[in-house]
């Protein structure tokens, strides 16, 4: 059974913001995110995650991506190992072993490319890239190992939002959803995507019904992209929000998306909550977007300065 995503229901999720605060009490985000054809994804997802109120941001991204302009001066870098030029390769994860504590969300996938080495890394990531039956589930291993032991040190990954070439690389693996923690993931398909997660030729024509049946199998929450979008829940909760915009119909608007959830994630919010929220708060910055500039010509960037403002008018 689904339902309406209402500004009463997004209203009630609105994490605290007390007087008191300061920047660690509202969340580390990492981002991992951006190629060298593909700059802008990165920034853009670093903005909507910024832009919520996540207290810091972290953009992980290749060192020759690192140089490219365009980012927020406020967003601090990570600089990882490459494996194809300007793409983020499997040496990066000894560089996330050294970084990754303190983080309370992260967010992969936006703009990051799917060659061979940016494959390796994120099913090393992910400890797919073993037989099932030696999966590292939900952890990677850190290269250096555990002198005592001679094993793999293994960290745990915060909450985590799987975005754009991420969705494409896990497409690729028959067993994907079989293998990660279950509740530990947001997944933002539009329904390109969707499809090769499903592997289908095509979309049912029930959007609702295969967003709830896919989070169910999967046991995560997915956000199915779309003129109406559909954030859909491993229990069986679906909710629907008819945001047609075509103000959002541009390039770059679902990188922005997925920042927005993982600012949310780092904030405290559960994975559904955050998920729910956050396509509210997208959707009401756009409609401001259009109200203010018209319905086309309007860019992704325009999403973010909105993003404050939605939030203020919710809290009215």
């Amino acid at each position: 059974m689904s339902e309406m995503l209402t500004s009463d229901f997004a209203r009630r999720l609105l994490p605290a913001r007390p007087a008191d605060a300061h920047k660690g009490s509202f969340g580390k985000v990492l981002v991992i995110a951006g190629s060298l054809h593909y700059p802008g994804a990165a920034a853009l997802a670093c903005g909507g995650a910024a832009r919520v109120g996540a207290g810091l941001v972290t953009l992980g991204a290749s060192r020759s991506m690192l140089g490219v302009a365009g980012r927020m001066p406020e967003v601090t870098l990570l600089p990882l190992a490459e494996g194809d030029w300007g793409a983020v390769g499997p040496n990066a994860l000894e560089e996330l072993g050294k970084h990754m504590e303190g983080y309370a969300a992260l967010l992969i996938g936006p703009g990051l490319g799917t060659g061979d080495a940016t494959k390796e890394f994120v099913q090393r990531l992910f400890g797919l890239d073993k037989p099932r039956a030696r999966a590292r589930v939900g952890f990677f291993a850190a290269p250096s190992g555990d002198p005592a032991t001679g094993e793999p040190k293994l960290l745990a990954l915060p909450p985590t939002v799987l975005d754009a070439d991420a969705l494409n690389i896990l497409a690729a693996i028959d067993d994907w959803h079989e293998r990660l923690p279950k509740g530990r993931f947001v997944l933002t398909p539009h329904p390109g995507e969707m499809r090769r997660l499903l592997k289908l030729d095509e979309m049912p024509g029930d959007a609702a019904s295969a967003a709830s049946t896919a989070a169910a199998s999967w046991g995560q929450v997915v956000v199915l992209k779309g003129a109406t979008t559909v954030v859909a829940s491993p229990d069986g909760r679906t909710l629907v929000h008819d945001g047609a915009n075509p103000a959002l119909a541009t390039a770059g608007t679902g990188d922005v998306l997925a920042g927005v959830i993982a600012g949310l994630l780092a904030q405290g919010l559960a994975p559904a909550d955050a998920a729910a929220l956050g396509v509210y708060l997208h959707a009401a910055a756009g409609a401001r977007v259009r109200d203010e500039l018209g319905d086309a010509g309007t860019l992704a960037s325009d999403l973010l300065i909105e993003l404050p403002r939605a939030i203020k008018a919710l809290k009215s």
